[in-house]
């Protein structure tokens, strides 16, 4: 990609709204609302940067990170509901290979609902709707049925298993890649 494309990424929105959230740049004072969830022992075995014992000056860190982030390469979304921050979608973006890698989170006690998969399908639309990339992507532990499930509902392909690519915690495991082309992409109404 060219330096026209490069400065196209840069116009992702800083906020998007669908039917039940909205999603927005991640602010400091989110830590403790990342710290009251990152806690829990399914982020610790979901994320491979997660220590243990997480402690709040880790949610801190976490929270600045993403803040201070280059914005058109390295964008995340807070999701939000009813004014607190529940979760998180984030794309790494490679400009010279027209694609984005995308992760996300969400708060345990609110999984279930669709709400991950609804905050995904937003940034897989602003992704194709705004930038000239032409592929999205994901890594999941396959044993992550629910992960992978807001992957294929967001309208992900699996493309790969990677056996034994990823450690975590000592131990090697596998990662599926699931991905979706502009070509497989379906425009949703606004909001949907």
């Amino acid at each position: 990609m060219g330096v026209a494309d490069e400065v196209q990424v840069a116009k992702l929105p800083a906020a998007i709204r669908t039917r039940r959230l909205t999603l927005r740049r991640v602010r400091l004072e989110d830590a403790d609302d990342v710290f009251s969830f990152a806690c829990e022992d399914i982020w610790m075995r979901l994320l491979p940067e997660a220590r243990q014992p997480y402690q709040r000056r880790d949610a801190e860190r976490w929270v600045a990170r993403r803040f201070l982030a280059h914005w058109p390469t390295e964008p995340t979304w807070a999701i939000e509901i009813d004014g607190r921050m529940v979760g998180w979608v984030g794309l790494n973006i490679e400009p010279e290979h027209a694609q984005a890698e995308l992760s996300y989170a969400m708060r345990p006690d609110l999984r279930g609902q669709g709400l991950a998969t609804e905050a995904v399908r937003a940034v897989v639309d602003r992704v194709f709707l705004d930038t000239q990339l032409g592929r999205v992507w994901g890594r999941v532990d396959p044993p992550n049925v629910a992960s992978v499930r807001v992957l294929e509902k967001a309208g992900m392909q699996r493309e790969a298993v990677m056996r034994r690519a990823f450690v975590r915690q000592g131990e090697l495991i596998d990662l599926a890649v699931y991905g979706m082309l502009r070509t497989d992409w379906t425009p949703r109404a606004p909001g949907a």
